[in-house]
């Protein structure tokens, strides 16, 4: 009878074993599933992270240049529209004033001879003479 309780024992310490191992088992797979886990929520709060960086970048490239397109604008802005008499010598024609006194301000030659024609109440443009004062428009960005 003493060997049957010893057997009885026996078995029941290796069901508890293998019950113990049962157990460690399932913890570690626990416990892998939590670093599996925390593993992502760590890769994804990496990826918002850098999402979140690639648009503030872009944000702030995109107002940069913005503003130093503005700045450039303002630059060619910065230009401010003068008046000078001139003195026509003898053989000389709006058009050769035009080319001598005309900037980029004005689109073509016409229309900065129809701004001469109107500031000095000319009639047409081939009625200037020789010793004529006339007043000519120019831009210039310095402040005078």
């Amino acid at each position: 009878m003493f060997d049957i309780i010893t057997i009885q024992t026996d078995v029941r310490q290796g069901v508890g074993e293998n019950k113990m191992k049962d157990n460690e088992r399932t913890g570690k797979r626990i416990l892998e599933r939590s670093k599996m886990r925390r593993r992502h929520e760590r890769q994804k709060a990496i990826f918002r992270f850098a999402a979140a960086m690639f648009i503030v970048m872009t944000i702030a490239t995109f107002t940069l240049s913005i503003r130093s397109f503005a700045s450039e604008k303002d630059n060619d802005k910065a230009r401010y529209k003068y008046y000078t008499s001139y003195s026509v010598a003898k053989g000389e024609n709006l058009s050769i004033l035009a080319n001598r006194y005309m900037t980029d301000d004005y689109r073509t030659a016409d229309d900065y001879i129809s701004e001469v024609v109107s500031i000095n109440h000319l009639v047409s443009a081939s009625d200037i003479y020789a010793g004529q004062v006339l007043i000519l428009p120019y831009y210039s960005t310095d402040i005078k």
